[in-house]
């Protein structure tokens, strides 16, 4: 999906929770005061920090749309995970206010009668309208797999618990439970704070590169090992990045292939991983011919130039040697494997079995050179 298009759909979005809180925040202050409740003052309240986290969702999710520059190659969807980490702070500040204000209520003794019926239908209310709004805000999150929407979805149901509460409030004042308004708010409060907790936490594991938990690396792992060449997967490593996961891989593919069918069967891993998982946003093909997650047996063998020096050393007065076109290096198991081509015109028929022979003696020469195969091509 297009960065535009996910800004856009956020904005609707955002648009709908903010004109809901500003009505909610109003109608349950409103009905908070006159009806003597100091629980649903406090959840009025915390409708107005709503406000504050519609806000920051539209912003984040404008910067967060921004294609990807010079400066930021992965794009700036991290600026999300940080409004997500501001809104979870904000939460906490409200609810450790909230705390403050009930444990002052009760201190000083303070109490008072609440309307019972105005709280309850109050809060109903707020519960309908909470409880639609995060159906709404979770089904757009997960359909443009935004981490800022989502976690507004879930602050919305956050609210839900915390209407209840309210009711459960008027209930206790109504059974003549002392200080029952004062001691749900701050149960609230400690909802609220629980909340913010969570969702701090979720945007630090985010910041540090994170992995995805196993049910979603299964699948994973799964798609890439049933792409044609690919014989194993390991060292596959994901990162979450603003709702999207970015993947790092390495596949073990046949020895002797050629480089440009390697890399073949890495653009297939990459683009079944994206079209499968709508989430992956990029992924990272290493390969490898050799299983090199536990050791690197063949990283200490000479390099092309150092072989290339060495058959020169040796064969540049073998008859044929300038009209060698090609020469193939593989290296496998801490082993070293060649085959050298000529044009088909190079050599007589008849001489190729002393050519053999010739270049053949090479073998023992070479350090780790296991394999030599001579080929005359088309």
């Amino acid at each position: 999906m297009a960065n535009s298009e996910r800004y856009d759909i956020a904005k609707k979005v955002t648009a709908v929770n903010a004109v809901t809180n500003i009505f909610l925040a109003f109608f349950k202050i409103i009905a908070g005061y006159f009806g003597h409740s100091y629980a649903l003052l406090t959840d009025g309240i915390h409708s107005f920090s709503d406000l504050i986290s519609d806000a920051l969702v539209l912003i984040a999710a404008r910067i967060g749309g921004r294609m990807p520059d010079q400066d930021h190659p992965y794009g700036h969807q991290r600026i999300e995970t940080l409004a997500a980490m501001i809104i979870a702070v904000l939460l906490l500040i409200v609810g450790a206010s909230i705390v403050y204000e009930t444990y002052r209520h009760i201190h000083l003794g303070q109490s008072s009668k609440v309307h019972n019926f105005l709280v309850i239908l109050t809060a109903l209310f707020s519960i309908a309208a909470k409880e639609g709004l995060y159906r709404y805000t979770l089904y757009f999150g997960k359909k443009i797999h935004s981490h800022l929407l989502i976690t507004n979805a879930y602050h919305n149901r956050s609210d839900v618990w915390v209407s209840a509460l309210v009711i459960l409030s008027a209930i206790g004042n109504f059974l003549k439970i002392p200080y029952a308004d004062s001691i749900v708010a701050a149960i609230i409060a400690l909802v609220i704070i629980k909340m913010g907790v969570q969702l701090f936490s979720k945007g630090v594991q985010e910041l540090i590169d994170t992995g995805v938990d196993e049910a979603q690396l299964t699948p994973i792992k799964e798609c890439i090992q049933s792409i044609p060449g690919v014989v194993s997967v390991h060292q596959l490593r994901t990162r979450s990045h603003g709702g999207n996961i970015l993947v790092d891989t390495h596949i073990l593919v046949n020895t002797f292939i050629s480089v440009s069918e390697g890399h073949h069967i890495g653009e297939k891993v990459h683009a079944k991983l994206v079209k499968n998982f709508p989430q992956i946003a990029d992924v990272t093909v290493h390969i490898d011919p050799e299983n090199d997650e536990m050791n690197k047996p063949s990283l200490s063998l000479p390099s092309r130039p150092e072989i290339i020096a060495l058959l020169k050393e040796h064969w540049q007065n073998l008859p044929g040697y300038e009209l060698i076109d090609k020469i193939d290096i593989h290296y496998f198991d801490g082993q070293i494997y060649l085959e050298v081509s000529w044009p088909q015109n190079a050599f007589a028929t008849e001489s190729w079995p002393e050519i053999n022979r010739l270049y053949n003696q090479i073998t023992g020469l070479i350090p780790n050179l296991v394999s030599l195969k001579l080929i005359v091509h088309i």
